[in-house]
């Protein structure tokens, strides 16, 4: 009976990421597309990134997450506040990583039908033990983070550009 209830919520739970990463790639199209081309153009260099942000954001939320323990529980607000913005940035990333995957394995299949099966097998390999728990996955979320923050940053200088006065440099 115990195993019955372990499959079924291991469909569910399969089901309902497939959802979330078609659902997400299907709002936000423009930026799954360009999350996919910076990680192809430089995945090494979106993993620093991604690693990188990681230790600085989780340094800051373990210390507000501290504080709020020992000095005032108002330190939990921003906590929770960069955490959510974490997990936002690593999901928006791996919608990049699904469209790349599913345009490599299955360019021949129709848009929906290639993100869902990109997504179920990027959630497969991700259950799969030991090399998927801990190689994989982490490899795949901090490439995800990396890309995220990159696309963003892009944007912020790419809008500083525009609204740069004529004749003056944008960083200036």
């Amino acid at each position: 009976m115990e195993l019955l209830q372990l499959l079924l919520a291991s469909i569910i739970l399969l089901g309902t990421g497939t959802a979330v990463f078609v659902l997400l790639i299907g709002f936000f199209p423009r930026f799954a597309a360009q999350g996919t081309a910076v990680i192809e153009r430089s995945p090494s260099r979106a993993l620093g990134v991604g690693l990188v942000n990681l230790f600085f954001l989780g340094t800051i939320i373990l210390t507000l997450l501290a504080l709020g323990q020992n000095v005032s529980q108002l330190f939990f607000i921003p906590a929770l506040i960069l955490l959510f913005a974490l997990a936002a940035g690593i999901l928006l990333g791996l919608i990049g990583l699904v469209l790349l995957l599913g345009q490599r394995l299955w360019p021949d299949k129709q848009p929906v039908t290639r993100h869902a099966y990109a997504a179920v097998l990027l959630l497969l390999a991700a259950l799969c033990p030991f090399v998927g728990w801990f190689v994989l996955t982490p490899i795949l979320l901090l490439v995800a983070l990396g890309s995220c923050v990159m696309l963003l940053v892009g944007r912020v200088q790419q809008q500083r550009a525009l609204f740069a006065e004529p004749g003056t440099t944008p960083d200036a």
